[in-house]
């Protein structure tokens, strides 16, 4: 389907068109509500990667009246249509414009975060090494004890893109760079939930 960012309407269309083409990123979603719903933090502080349109970022902040959250994306249509969704919670949400595959986003945020995360994007940054660079980077990001969680699509030989990694692989790199009690929390469909603690 091609993406139509130029308007709200394309771009709810497109958004729409994925929870069409793959129900199961509801149960995704919801379960990365309930890990940050589980964080000690009486006050915690989030970081999307890759927040798109802002659905799930009002998923949580409906749920999470505590909590506090900056998204990031490279698409300023994409931003602008998270600001008008969030704009309800706009005292607790900080959108920034950045490319993940670019150091300028680790100065921007507010850090340290209790949780990075990602829905159905890092597979987009490129291949393997880029997924890898993000882990690597998003540790010094995360207060003791906080996490990043990743929740993406998992390698399918019948379309073998390079960022689409095996369960197991997201395993191994975030092990290699130092993660703690690392695990796969949920499998729905194709997705994969990886995370590891700080």
């Amino acid at each position: 389907m091609a993406r139509d960012f130029h308007s709200r309407e394309g771009i709810d269309e497109w958004l729409d068109s994925l929870d069409e083409r793959w129900p199961q990123r509801s149960e995704v979603a919801q379960h990365i509500v309930e890990r940050i719903g589980d964080l000690a933090s009486d006050h915690p502080a989030v970081v999307e990667l890759c927040c798109g349109g802002g659905r799930l970022a009002e998923r949580l902040l409906s749920a999470l009246p505590a909590l506090s959250y900056s998204g990031i994306d490279f698409s300023a249509p994409l931003l602008d249509n998270a600001r008008t969704t969030l704009a309800t919670y706009a005292q607790r949400v900080t959108l920034l414009e950045a490319d993940l595959n670019e150091d300028t986003w680790l100065t921007q945020v507010n850090t340290p975060a209790h949780a990075i995360f990602s829905m159905q994007s890092l597979h987009d940054l490129g291949d393997e090494p880029q997924v890898e660079r993000i882990y690597a980077k998003s540790l010094s990001l995360l207060s003791p004890g906080g996490f990043l969680l990743n929740a993406d699509f998992q390698h399918n030989p019948e379309d073998p893109r390079p960022g689409r990694l095996s369960t197991d692989r997201h395993m191994q790199l975030l092990k290699k760079h130092g993660y703690q009690r690392v695990d796969t929390t949920l499998i729905a469909g194709n997705f994969s939930c990886s995370i590891g603690f700080a």
